[in-house]
């Protein structure tokens, strides 16, 4: 068979010439080297154009939903769509049906793969129940197609984030980003885990404890698993125990571990952030949100002697991670900070910081981030007035097209060239590393019976940040049965804890709903 230009399956298919017999996944109970992680993705990619009803050809470009959890089965499917050049979009199981609804609506996609029963108009929907090892399948016989030949600007995937229109957007991620990004992981992150290990380390084992559907996930299937090393599925949604999640990393001798800051403070507060519950660690990259000077420096100073610290910043439009640092002496000291430099930007990417009138700052001046280059992603899928409002023209030139991303985070950079996060352009926060666009929100508690303006804000409870919201209605409103609508409308992690009635919302001096002043009423 004729193999067509691939450079991410090619990947596999380099591993599984070079190191057949090396671990891909390590779950608690089971294992799949290379050689059987690639059987398990052969066997979708016959399987897919089967269940989509089309030709196999016809695969490349087409959507494909997958709403399952870390299973063998899904990094099959995962693997399988990455082989056929088909665009996947992985969705939280726990997502309520409207919103993952709302997802398959804008994507229209050939398929639905589930463990839950889900209604798809545009085309197939499937419920696997029972066919973690692709048996069922396997014994269908199904034909091999060819690997499908993918383009550096070809789509690999769909990340859905919140959006502030109300329903989700998802961000289009091109082949080329990936592939940098993988690049960007062999020549700055395995040295610098390497450094830490004794003896020469041919491949490394990554954590996989982001969620699938969360963007810090791209880091740990591309940069890890088809990077050639050992990926660790934990799947947190279904364990609460953060013991449990230490537990198996520890098991599985887990070196490289990428997660938000709250997760590894998290560990902190409960004392099982220590070289002795995880003595293999050599990496933690951390990113997503903002780490506080302090409790980053109690992490450092327990593991400076083992392992590497990593802070990494990138929004989903740009390929997961474009800039970063490492945590030292040096970085920690800088007089007056609350929160790490961002880093530098990485080779391949272009940068520009603009003002308010659309110059360009001076360093140390604070503007919105731009971000170009290859890594950029495409915009959103299906989406274009909000696709134009974020990817737009450089804006320091305007001879030929030349697209960047707005980022909407305020920086600052500094004459070493490094970057400083100083806040937002919009309502959008991160609460647990989830980018959350507080509008959203807003637009569901609105839509609940009663109610005339809501206005969602993030206030600090026990130390940890809480989502709060303040609305008016025409009647009294019942505070459990407003969270219940939540429940149902939002996931989880945007649900908020904490809903307080006004008879009017405090408004500021140009006649806009005010979220300081309700910041500071509903932290009382």
């Amino acid at each position: 068979m004729t193999q067509s230009a691939n450079p991410l399956f090619e990947c596999m298919l380099q591993h599984c010439r070079n190191a057949p017999g090396r671990i891909a996944i390590q779950f608690p109970d089971l294992q799949l080297d290379f050689s059987q992680l690639n059987a398990l993705a052969e066997i979708f990619a016959a399987w897919l154009p089967h269940a989509a009803g089309i030709a196999p050809a016809a695969l490349k470009g087409q959507r494909i939903v997958l709403q399952l959890p870390k299973a063998p089965l899904t990094y099959g499917l995962w693997l399988a769509c990455i082989r056929q050049g088909a665009i996947y979009t992985f969705v939280d199981p726990k997502n309520p049906p409207e919103r993952t609804s709302s997802i398959i609506k804008r994507l229209q996609p050939a398929l639905v793969v589930s463990t839950g029963a889900m209604e798809n108009p545009y085309g197939a929907s499937i419920r696997l129940d029972d066919l973690e090892n692709g048996e069922s399948i396997r014994r269908m016989a199904l034909p091999l197609p060819e690997i499908a030949e993918v383009f550096d600007t070809d789509p690999v995937y769909v990340m859905f984030t919140s959006g502030s229109t109300g329903e989700p957007k998802g961000a289009v991620i091109p082949c080329r980003g990936v592939v940098n990004l993988m690049a960007w992981a062999r020549g700055s992150v395995i040295p610098l885990a390497a450094y830490r290990q004794a003896g020469e380390a041919k491949s490394f084992a990554f954590s996989n404890i982001n969620p699938l559907h969360f963007d810090n996930s791209v880091f740990d299937l591309f940069c890890g698993l088809l990077n050639g090393n050992t990926l660790v599925p934990v799947e947190t949604g279904n364990m609460p125990n953060p013991a449990q999640w230490v537990k198996l990393l520890q098991q599985a001798k887990t070196q490289i571990i990428f997660g938000v800051p709250t997760l590894f403070q998290t560990l902190s507060q409960l004392r099982l952030l220590s070289p002795e519950k995880l003595p293999d660690a050599r990496l933690f990259i951390f990113g997503g949100e903002g780490f506080p000077v302090p409790a980053l420096q109690k992490f450092y100073d327990d593991f400076r002697q083992q392992a590497a610290l990593l802070n990494v910043y990138g929004p989903t439009e740009t390929s997961c991670i474009c800039s970063s640092i490492e945590i030292n002496d040096a970085s920690l000291s800088v007089p007056g900070i609350r929160l790490p430099s961002i880093g530098k930007m990485h080779t391949g990417y272009k940068h520009c910081i603009i003002d308010d009138a659309g110059r360009q700052v001076e360093n140390g001046e604070v503007g919105e981030l731009w971000i170009g280059g290859d890594n950029v992603g495409l915009g959103y899928f299906n989406d274009p007035q909000i696709s134009a409002a974020a990817f737009c023209q450089n804006p320091l030139q305007q001879n030929y097209r030349d697209i960047w991303y707005k980022a909407g985070d305020l920086v600052s950079q500094d004459s070493q060239g490094f970057l400083w996060f100083a806040g937002r352009v919009d309502n959008q926060v991160k609460v647990r590393g989830y980018r959350i666009e507080l509008e959203e929100i807003d637009a569901v508690v609105e839509r609940f019976a009663g109610v005339d303006r809501a206005n969602t804000v993030v206030v600090s409870a026990k130390g940890n940040d809480m989502l709060a919201v303040a609305f008016s209605a025409t009647t009294q409103v019942d505070a459990e049965d407003l969270a219940r609508h939540c429940r149902e409308k939002l996931p989880p992690y945007m649900v908020p804890g904490k809903f307080i009635q006004m008879a009017k919302l405090p408004k500021n001096a140009n006649g806009k709903i005010d979220r300081k002043a309700i910041r500071l009423a509903l932290a009382q």
